[in-house]
């Protein structure tokens, strides 16, 4: 059984007697009901909501998905689906399945064997159950947010103050009260039967929205009518720094809800599956997956992961609040940040609930049932939320809203998620993100990674570079050669920062001129950057470094110490023209070459070795050739390099030169 705790919290600590406050709480009985709830518990044992059904069953026993063979058309399709008592149900045209309903309960593992033995069919599977890991049960009280001064985000918000509205996270979950909406009849038999409309959470005042999709219902109205997507999204973009109630994390990036899980908890990974492919189709930056299947949800869900892992969507998820030493899916896949719980102990320690074991990627604030600083309060997690059905005859009643304390690995995950959409509205690369968390979580178990922890409990300070003293690194800069070719010079350069780069440019100095900078002209996503130096009047010499300034203010040079220290060339006179005086040595030069080697006549062996170049119609060096060795009055210069055009051939020999046009007619 899933374990979890859950609380109503008050406004403001009470010393002797206990004030309960409510928002948009409709009558005085809810208020009673409540306080009696409270007071007939003294002590608690964790216990669970979800139906015993689903605790003994990991899959649907009247439904099953279905991937066709390409070849299997309509009529073989509806063949199939006639004969063995199958109604349709979701349809994914993209990753090619169908789920169904079947003709009532069926052995759904036999079924599967015998539709697999069918030509037409590449696969089939149970529909699985994906399901809340966290379980509310026993309402006690804590007036302070401990979890987000736990990982210092007093210290981030001061980094980077809760986001960027560009930012999207992909809540997928059971809907968040994040609209008015009239409730639609097909609805009403799961909230309490007073509710007429679903309201919009009253500390939602500064959040930001946008549209997402309901697959329990199949309307584009994802709405909550349990409470615990609410909770999740709250500790994420509840407003904050309004003089109302709590804080969330990251309370100015973009929330999109999709509801996958319905008013008991319960969803199935093919409607799972439909909301990773929504969120990813519409523009998700991240996903917040606080729900669990502790079977393997097969390939439905395994695909949809890699489709949003290909999109470069970050996806978290909780490890599962089984106490047991294996985690979860979706989290247990690799794609996926896989989150387990900590709580108020100091130094962390694991929560009582909270799942562990290999893949295990980072911990973070889930909360217990624990008053450690002792204000008379469980140490929980506390957002602003939907009245839950626990506190309401079992329905929710989404008109009307609480503070509210969960525990779990549900609640650890927005936490995680919230500093990643921090951490995107930094600008901290998208291939940062995971290296980043797992260099700067507090190490809490053994030195470095372990399988209770992973790489540690995550510190949002620390994550947004906090104490990032490390400059960025400048490598592969272009080191430019004395030069006929008057420019403009392009030059590039790798610059590489763990949290980001904040600016870049290039320094140059023209002969004895101002140094003068220009910004990157273009940049190969991540690292690989390009600058020009413009064009110049020859003949000039020419000095330049590059400089980079990652998001925490630490500079680089390349080379290190400029300006001091510089790269630099010669621009040497352009307009070369084609030498019409006889060589003292007679060289014969002919009017163009084919082939890869051009050969030149009548040289004497007494002139010893001589030194080539080749540059192009600009004047701009293309070859050099030192020590070309000469064989019975001719030498060999290897051209197969270049494309055809015209050249210039410059022949150096015991301090004569000369200059010679030549054609490259092919390659």
């Amino acid at each position: 059984m899933q374990r979890g705790c859950v609380t109503v919290y008050p406004l403001q600590k009470q010393s002797a007697s206990f004030k309960w406050w409510f928002c948009n709480l409709k009558t005085l009985s809810s208020i009673i009901a409540i306080l009696l709830f409270y007071n007939t518990l003294n002590s608690f044992e964790p216990a669970g909501i979800i139906p015993e059904m689903a605790q003994k069953e990991s899959y649907a026993s009247d439904e099953v998905i279905i991937t066709y063979n390409q070849s299997a058309g309509p009529e073989v399709q509806k063949f199939i689906e006639a004969l063995y008592g199958l109604r349709r149900k979701h349809e994914c045209s993209r990753a090619g399945w169908i789920s169904f309903y079947t003709d009532g309960d069926r052995d759904i593992p036999l079924l599967c064997r015998r539709l697999g033995q069918e030509s037409a069919i590449v696969r089939a599977q149970p529909n699985y159950y994906m399901h809340l890991i966290w379980t509310p049960n026993d309402p006690f009280y804590s007036y302070y947010q401990w979890h987000l001064q736990r990982i210092e985000m007093e210290s981030a918000w001061d980094i980077e103050q809760g986001g960027d509205s560009t930012i999207i996270v992909g809540i997928l979950d059971s809907g968040v009260a994040f609209e008015d909406y009239p409730v639609p009849s097909y609805e009403r038999h799961t909230i309490d039967s007073t509710t007429t409309s679903y309201l919009k959470l009253s500390d939602y005042s500064d959040a930001h929205f946008i549209p997402g999709f309901d697959f329990i219902n199949n309307d584009a109205h994802p709405n909550d009518n349990h409470s615990h997507g609410t909770h999740v999204a709250s500790t994420i973009v509840e407003s904050t720094n309004n003089s109302l109630l709590l804080a969330g994390i990251a309370f100015g990036v973009t929330v999109m809800p999709v509801k996958v899980v319905n008013w008991i908890g319960l969803g199935t990974v093919d409607e799972f599956a439909l909301g990773v492919y929504y969120a990813v189709d519409h523009g998700a930056d991240i996903l917040n997956m606080s729900l669990a299947a502790s079977a393997n949800p097969g390939p439905v869900v395994e695909d949809a992961i890699a489709y949003a892992a290909q999109h470069r969507v970050i996806m978290v998820a909780g490890v599962g609040n089984t106490g047991s030493g294996s985690v979860c899916y979706p989290a247990k896949y690799d794609a996926v940040i896989a989150v387990s719980a900590t709580v108020s102990s100091t130094p962390d320690s694991l929560a009582y609930y909270s799942n562990y074991g290999s893949g295990a990627e980072i911990a973070a604030p889930g909360g217990d049932l624990v008053d450690r600083d002792n204000n008379g309060f469980p140490d929980l997690v506390v957002q602003q939320t939907i009245l839950p059905g626990i506190y309401n005859n079992g329905f929710a009643k989404p008109d009307s809203f609480a503070m509210i304390g969960y525990g779990g690995t549900s609640m650890a995950t927005p936490h995680v998620a919230g500093t990643v959409a921090l951490m995107r509205s930094r600008g901290i690369p998208y291939e940062h993100i995971r290296p980043v968390l797992q260099q700067t979580a507090l190490d809490c178990g053994e030195p470095g990674y372990d399988t209770l922890f992973g790489y540690g409990r995550i510190d949002a300070f620390r994550a947004l570079g906090g104490d990032d003293s490390i400059p960025p690194e400048i490598t592969e800069t272009t080191i430019l050669e004395d030069t006929y070719f008057p420019g403009p010079y392009a030059v590039w350069a790798t610059i590489t920062d763990l949290f980001g780069i904040n600016d870049v440019r290039i320094w140059y100095k023209v002969n004895s001129q101002p140094w003068e900078d220009s910004v990157c002209a273009d940049q190969v996503y991540p690292n690989r950057f390009l600058f020009y130096i413009p064009e110049v009047i020859p003949p000039a010499a020419i000095k330049y470094y590059i400089e980079a300034l990652d998001m925490n203010g630490n500079p680089a040079t390349d080379p290190d110490g400029a300006p001091s220290f510089y790269y630099s060339f010669i621009v040497e006179e352009a307009g070369i023209e084609q030498s019409t005086a006889e060589t003292e040595y007679g060289v014969e030069i002919p009017s163009f070459f084919s082939g890869a080697v051009l050969q030149l006549a009548g040289f004497p062996e007494s002139a010893g070795a001589l030194a080539a170049s080749l540059h192009d119609i600009t004047g701009r060096k293309v070859a050099h050739f030192d020590e070309l060795p000469q064989r019975n009055g001719k030498i060999s210069l290897d051209t197969g390099f270049l494309a055809q055009g015209i050249y210039f051939l410059r022949l150096q020999v015991k301090g004569h030169e000369s200059t010679h046009k030549v054609v490259k007619i092919s390659q």
